[in-house]
């Protein structure tokens, strides 16, 4: 992977997204690996195979949507730390931050919903913060997933905890969805994007390639 991130042929107005989590198999089906999750379901709808690129302790995978370039990148470096293999992507490949999604969990939302936004404050999130520190801009699309309330638990406990199994089975149509959301931002922009997610006409259908399914 490393001649790939440094290839003067790589392309320059593409898209980057962004799943984050934790690495290893402790935090595999954690709440607050869901970002690792949707992203693996994303790349496999669209046959991006994801390598390790140990350099910047991640892994990376290059495809196209439509007519786009899109790299997903998972970062490799424990969620506080995210923002370096961001930054370094960003860089190696020209791409600009508007065009750089990534995609978080969220104990604002309960399990199932998603939010879409165009830019905004990291909202306490350690691995937002950090793409915010290193980048230096809030300007870059979060596509938010819903893992629930921890109530009177523990935060750091309750992220790091997997979903219950009535939780889990919803899951699947959630990374569907973001899939979906994603698909509309690339093909078709970042406000028609936030109108699906965050008006929940997400459920009315998958559209795949500009076709209803």
């Amino acid at each position: 992977m490393k001649s790939l991130l440094s290839s003067p042929n790589a392309a320059t107005k593409g898209y980057l997204i962004v799943g984050l989590g934790n690495p290893g198999t402790a935090y595999e089906k954690t709440r607050h690996n869901v970002g690792f999750r949707a992203m693996r379901h994303f790349a496999k709808q669209h046959s991006i195979e994801l390598h390790p690129a140990q350099h910047i302790l991640a892994e990376i995978g290059i495809g196209r949507v439509g007519k786009s370039s899109v790299h997903v990148l998972l970062p490799l470096t424990y969620m506080n730390s995210s923002g370096e293999a961001v930054l370094h992507t960003m860089k190696a490949f020209k791409l600009l931050s508007n065009r750089i999604a990534v995609v978080v969990d969220d104990i604002a939302f309960p399990v199932g919903e998603i939010r879409f936004k165009e830019e905004g404050s990291h909202g306490g999130h350690n691995g937002l913060r950090s793409i915010e520190e290193h980048l230096g801009t809030r300007d870059f699309p979060r596509l938010r997933i819903g893992v629930g309330h921890p109530g009177e638990k523990e935060l750091a406990d309750y992220v790091l905890s997997p979903f219950s199994k009535q939780d889990e089975e919803k899951l699947p149509e959630v990374f569907n969805q973001v899939a979906y959301v994603l698909d509309s931002w690339i093909l078709q922009g970042i406000q028609k994007a936030m109108i699906l997610a965050n008006t929940k006409r997400v459920n009315e259908g998958v559209i795949r390639n500009g076709e209803k399914s």
